[in-house]
């Protein structure tokens, strides 16, 4: 894909690895619309990168509605869909109101399938996109204290993987990059305010630690070569423990096929 005046929709694009990968794909060429919550952080990064800000809830499905249409207006058809926007609450699964559960599941999954959803029919339509998705390598093991992110991430995650098999025929490209710790981010920190993930997080110690920088870097090589729809794991070294984990699957999807 060529990144250059491609037009890029990158959705939680304010701050941590969101905020890097427009700098990055700004960088390249290409032209960024960024859809987060209004802050100062969106106007930021938006005005550093000559972007357009797109602000708006994704807790609210209702405000979502017609997003990808606000953004052609006013930039043209999309190229690039990045999902990776995320929140990320943490304790005990009993402690979890119900609103935070709700959305956690609206921001992290629902909010931005539908967003795929609005940008599928003109990608269709032009035989031409990516989308992207940002997991995590929580959901590749057994986690407490995380049950409201985990699922929610894990679930989007699973429909990037069906999408990558739906789309094809297509030529629609359909990247899922699971991620390792990114620490310092604002979701990170949000999270080790609970003191049994804060343990975790200290017992694993650097290993594998990411910053925004570096997992935009990879992110936006992936994107930018000729590379098909695949899933990636950031950082490599635990590519082998999430491909035997997706090997049945992967073996019985011919089979799934058309």
């Amino acid at each position: 894909m060529k990144l250059r005046d491609a037009h890029a929709v990158v959705v939680g694009g304010s701050t941590g690895v969101g905020a890097a990968l427009v700098r990055r794909l700004s960088s390249d060429g290409a032209r960024c619309t960024v859809i987060a919550l209004p802050s100062e952080d969106l106007d930021k990064v938006v005005a550093e990168v000559g972007g357009t800000a797109l602000p708006l809830d994704l807790a609210d499905l209702s405000a979502v509605d017609g997003a990808i249409d606000r953004a052609i207006s006013a930039s043209g058809p999309v190229d690039l869909l990045v999902c990776n926007a995320a929140v990320s609450p943490a304790g005990p699964f009993q402690d979890f109101t119900a609103k935070q559960l709700r959305d956690s599941t609206v921001i992290n999954m629902v909010s931005q399938m539908e967003l795929i959803r609005q940008v599928l029919p003109g990608m269709i339509a032009r035989q031409a996109g990516t989308i992207t998705t940002t997991g995590s390598l929580s959901t590749e093991m057994s986690m407490i204290h995380l049950g409201a992110y985990v699922p929610s991430k894990a679930g989007l995650t699973k429909c990037a993987l069906d999408l990558q098999m739906e789309l094809r025929d297509y030529d629609i490209r359909v990247f899922t990059f699971l991620l390792g710790s990114v620490k310092g981010t604002a979701l990170a920190n949000k999270a080790i305010e609970d003191p049994v993930v804060d343990f975790i997080e200290r017992r694993a110690g650097d290993m594998g630690v990411l910053s925004p920088e570096r997992v935009a870097a990879r992110m936006t090589e992936v994107i930018g070569s000729d590379q098909a729809s695949a899933l990636i794991t950031i950082p490599k070294l635990a590519a082998g423990l999430v491909q035997f984990r997706n090997l049945p699957v992967r073996l019985l999807d011919p089979l799934m096929g058309r």
